[in-house]
C-alpha cells in the first residue's frame, strides 16, 4: 500500500469520526473522484483534501467559531501529514485543497479547485440538499430557518463554482432550488 492510500485509509476514518453526516462526505468524495476523473488530476489528493476541508467544523461549531474551522483544518493537516512520505508538493497540495474550499485563497493546483467544485454540489445537487436538509432538520431548526440556510448555502456555492463540468450539471438544480426556496420563503 503506497503512503498516499494509507493516508486516504487512516484520514477517511478520521474524518467519518468527525463530521455531522458522514453520508455527506460520501458524496463529496463521489463528486471528488467523478470530476478528478475528468479533470485527470490526482483523485487521492483530492479524496484526501475533502476528508481533511472540514475535520475541524464541529470542533469549531463547538467554539462558536464556525468561520475558523478552515484555519484548524489546515495546522491539524500539516501535522498530521508530516507521518507520512508525502513530496512537498503533494502536501502543498492537499493544504491548498483546505483552503481555499471557501474561496479565500487562490487555486495554486487544479486539484484545489477540484476540492472546492465538490464541495459546492453539497448545496446544488439534490442528493447534497436532502443530506444537508436531514441534518438540518436534526438539529432541530424550524422550516422557515432550514429553507433560509438551504438559500444561504446554494447561493454562496453557486458563486463558488469554476469548473464548467460542475456549472453545466448543477445550473439546471441552482434554478430549481432557487424558486423552491423563494416560493417557501414568501409564503412563509
Amino acid at each position: 500500500m503506497s503512503s498516499k492510500e494509507k493516508l486516504l485509509e487512516d484520514v477517511l476514518k478520521i474524518a467519518k469520526e468527525n463530521v455531522a453526516m458522514p453520508e455527506i462526505l460520501d458524496f463529496s468524495l463521489k463528486t471528488g473522484e467523478e470530476l478528478a476523473g475528468f479533470y485527470q488530476v490526482d483523485q487521492k489528493i483530492v479524496a484526501i483534501s475533502i476528508c481533511l476541508m472540514d475535520i475541524k467544523l464541529q470542533e469549531a461549531k463547538q467554539k462558536g467559531n464556525i468561520g475558523e474551522h478552515t484555519a484548524m483544518a489546515v495546522e491539524f493537516a500539516k501535522e498530521f501529514l508530516k507521518e507520512y512520505d508525502l513530496t512537498a508538493e503533494e502536501v502543498d497540495k492537499i493544504i491548498n485543497g483546505i483552503e481555499a474550499h471557501h474561496d479565500k485563497v487562490p487555486f495554486r493546483y487544479k486539484e484545489a479547485e477540484v476540492v472546492s467544485n465538490a464541495d459546492c454540489y453539497i448545496f446544488i445537487h439534490p442528493r447534497g440538499v436532502l443530506q444537508y436538509l436531514n441534518l438540518l432538520a436534526r438539529r432541530g431548526e424550524d422550516i422557515q430557518a432550514q429553507v433560509e440556510q438551504l438559500k444561504l448555502k446554494l447561493e454562496e456555492k453557486y458563486k463558488l463554482l469554476t469548473l464548467d463540468k460542475a456549472k453545466e450539471e448543477l445550473e439546471g438544480y441552482y434554478q430549481m432550488f432557487q424558486k423552491i426556496y423563494n416560493t417557501v420563503i414568501n409564503d412563509v
